[in-house]
């Protein structure tokens, strides 16, 4: 019987051999694929994020405002940049608003004057150099490019106490602590990273402050307490 039925497959044509082995392939790849999905070996779709939270006080153990905390994968690769609507630092009530801004690298911010008079803008800073000059009430410069890591300083060169700080950063995930020091990362995939925490008055001397933190499912707390008092914003 398994002479005769090799004698059979051998006058069978092989185009149609060939299509039967492919989809025999074909099905134990998919027999596969599901095993190691059963098993856990690969994720398909992992959708698996947290939201961080970390607070940060200073050294009298006061909540902290205006603090960036980011966070960087230890293995792997960040995610690819995408476009991303531009961010707005505006000048009202004769301050730059946001006082600190977080942007990823690659991110245009744009400077709206909403006051009665006008400012020109201007940044020394090695990371983003450039200048908006006086431009009046409700005009929108073209947007800034910030292409490259680090912190810029901005000021007005026609009022000394308007100031404003970008950190640029080439990690997407971040985020600035609200006025009671609490600052959330929201949907921050499964690993290890580096965190880390920075404060304008820590200028880009100062490193900032940094610990490792394992993000699973659930959702992680750190806390973070500076050795400094911050300094008041220079008002009017």
């Amino acid at each position: 019987m398994h002479a005769t039925f090799l004698t059979r497959l051998w006058n069978v044509p092989q185009h149609f051999i060939a299509r039967g082995v492919i989809e025999i392939r074909r099905h134990q790849r998919r027999l596969i694929l599901i095993g190691l999905m059963l098993t856990g070996s690969i994720v398909v779709g992992q959708t698996y994020a947290a939201d961080l939270v970390a607070t940060a006080v200073d050294k009298n153990g006061n909540p902290m405002p205006d603090v960036i905390v980011y966070a960087t994968p230890l293995h792997g690769s960040l995610p690819p940049l995408t476009k991303t609507a531009d961010a707005v630092i505006s000048q009202s009530g004769m301050q730059f608003s946001p006082y600190v801004t977080a942007v990823r690298t690659g991110t245009q911010v744009v400077f709206p004057n909403y006051d009665k008079m006008e400012h020109h803008v201007k940044s020394f800073s090695a990371a983003k150099e450039f200048e908006i000059k006086t431009y009046d009430k409700g005009v929108t410069p073209p947007p800034v490019l910030f292409d490259k890591p680090g912190i810029v300083v901005v000021y007005c060169l026609l009022h000394n106490w308007m100031r404003a700080y970008v950190l640029v950063l080439d990690t997407p995930y971040f985020a600035k602590s609200d006025s009671n020091g609490v600052t959330r990362i929201e949907h921050l995939p499964a690993g290890e990273y580096k965190l880390e925490a920075w404060h304008p008055n820590m200028g880009s001397i100062k490193p900032p402050l940094n610990q490792h933190v394992n993000v699973a499912a659930e959702n992680p707390t750190v806390h973070f307490q500076f050795d400094f008092v911050p300094i008041a914003r220079k008002m009017k």
